[in-house]
């Protein structure tokens, strides 16, 4: 027999061991036009939990553009603790000033530095203290502007400031565009306060605004060099009632100030929007004390896992003007600027890669136990634009999604998969879900545990180290267990099957 026909057979019998091409775990910008290096940091922090070594990016806040800003207390920081924070920002805004033309009161000046930095390694951060654009002369930056609305009618005095506004703000980030600088963009932060003009607003009325935001920089100005950031702030409720949806943002965050960051509230509701998270601020509650950072170190580490990068504000509530700023920036779940390397997307156990994205296709899976399905769904995507979907009857005690086909994970150390369950039908005690594969002739089934899930992301892991035969895994899936109590129709949802 030629060798190319004993390849072929044995290729159909084996059914080529390679039924779905394994490609890198991308994760992606919600501005398909982003440009290369912007992609390449949104994947990289994305990835940053699921290492098992440093994973959360430290940050720095180098004051305010318009008044205020310097490298200096940044070199403070430096020189305590021997660390160049991996992100550092500043602040195009001084919404306290007044002006006869409002629009001086934005100010992108620190730019230069932020290139430098960028340039160095690091990544930078722009927020906006926007002057009120209800006032001639700006100012009233604690005011709660009782026009909000006119923000999106350029015909009003309000709408016109808020249009040349924004256009001096797009300048800025054009600029560090034009420098190949990628931005971790804050806009109108801590909206369910009542501290800022457009705090405290009618939220479906601010999610326009944001929308409106991001049409006008992505689309109209072509920014393609921002990661937008969503952060409302930890110590009030509505954390959530604001966010414009997950077409207009990348990162969703939180403003956290205290004493004993371990009791922050808001982290759940905040990753079960399915983004990357981060603390977008940081620091005591009070400054004038010698408040210990490694208490956040701790409480990110025990109590917020899923945290990608935390941003210390300066001044009084500085690492550096407080107690264990080296131990803090020295902890080895930190990542500081020397140790950002776009390139290296590492997970626990090595490199992961998606087996199963669902883009555009079920990929072959099937399904047992349930009421229709499975099929290729845009309803909710752990990343990408596409999960597997399939309906439920909740009282049929489990379904199974499921791929019957030859994978070989020798050598690998983890199978994972993102799953949710829909947010109709009565739940009772709670869903719950394992991942398994079978293995061998015999398709010994081996899994990672029952575990509770909910609407939001839940990732499911498999620990490949104790299975027999790996080399001939014959069947991979996910079994969903509904509760006793349960009743009336629901769907369970899966992505990102990944191996690593």
């Amino acid at each position: 027999m030629k060798r190319s026909a004993w390849m072929l057979l044995l290729c159909m019998a084996l059914t080529c061991l390679t039924i779905t091409p394994v490609l890198a775990h991308t994760v992606s910008p919600v501005n398909s036009a982003s440009s290369q290096k912007t992609k390449d940091v949104y994947n990289w922090l994305a990835h940053l939990p699921n290492r098992s070594g440093s994973k959360v990016l430290s940050g720095f806040f180098g004051g305010y553009s318009n008044g205020g800003f310097s490298t200096s207390q940044l070199n403070s920081l430096v020189s305590a603790t021997g660390q160049y924070p991996g992100i550092f920002g500043c602040d195009y805004g001084s919404g306290w000033a007044t002006a006869s033309d409002p629009t001086t009161l934005i100010n992108y000046s620190c730019n230069s530095d932020l290139k430098t930095y960028f340039n160095n390694g690091g990544l930078v951060t722009v927020n906006v203290h926007y002057p009120s654009p209800g006032s001639a002369t700006g100012g009233n930056l604690n005011t709660k502007l009782t026009n909000f609305g006119d923000l999106l009618n350029e015909s009003t005095a309000t709408g016109a400031r808020w249009k040349a506004y924004l256009d001096k703000t797009a300048a800025g980030l054009q600029d560090l565009k034009n420098a190949g600088v990628t931005v971790i963009f804050r806009p109108l932060h801590e909206m369910n306060g009542d501290w800022f003009w457009w705090g405290n607003q009618d939220a479906a009325t601010y999610k326009n605004v944001w929308i409106n935001m991001y049409n006008y920089f992505t689309n109209t100005k072509g920014l393609n060099n921002l990661i937008w950031v969503y952060a409302p702030d930890a110590s009030r409720g509505n954390r959530t009632s604001y966010y414009p949806g997950s077409s207009y943002v990348d990162i969703v965050g939180l403003d956290a100030y205290s004493d004993n960051p371990s009791t922050v509230a808001g982290y759940s509701e905040l990753v079960a929007l399915g983004k990357p998270f981060a603390f977008s601020e940081i620091g005591p509650s009070t400054t004038g004390a010698s408040f210990d950072y490694t208490k956040w170190s701790s409480a990110i580490k025990n109590n917020f896992p899923a945290t990608v990068y935390f941003f210390a504000w300066n001044d009084g509530w500085s690492p550096a003007n407080n107690a264990n700023a080296y131990a803090f920036m020295n902890d080895s779940a930190i990542v500081n600027r020397a140790g950002i390397n776009l390139s290296a997307i590492t997970e626990s156990g090595g490199s992961a890669s998606l087996l199963y994205g669902f883009e555009n296709s079920s990929n072959g899976w099937a399904a047992s136990g349930v009421s229709g399905g499975p099929w290729a769904v845009t309803e909710w995507a752990a990343s990408g634009s596409y999960s597997l979907k399939a309906d439920i009857n909740l009282g049929g005690g489990s379904a199974t999604l499921y791929k019957l086909a030859a994978h070989n994970l020798s050598g690998k150390s983890a199978l994972k998969a993102t799953v949710k369950h829909a947010s109709w039908g009565s739940q009772g005690s709670g869903m719950r879900a394992k991942l398994y594969v079978k293995t061998g002739a015999s398709y010994t089934w081996y899994d990672g545990g029952t575990i509770p899930i909910s609407t939001g992301n839940t990732v499911l892991t498999l620990n490949l180290s104790g299975i027999a035969n790996p080399g001939d895994v014959r069947e991979l899936g996910v079994q969903f267990v509904t509760a006793s109590n349960s009743s009336g129709q629901s769907a369970v949802y899966i992505d990102n099957v990944t191996i690593q």
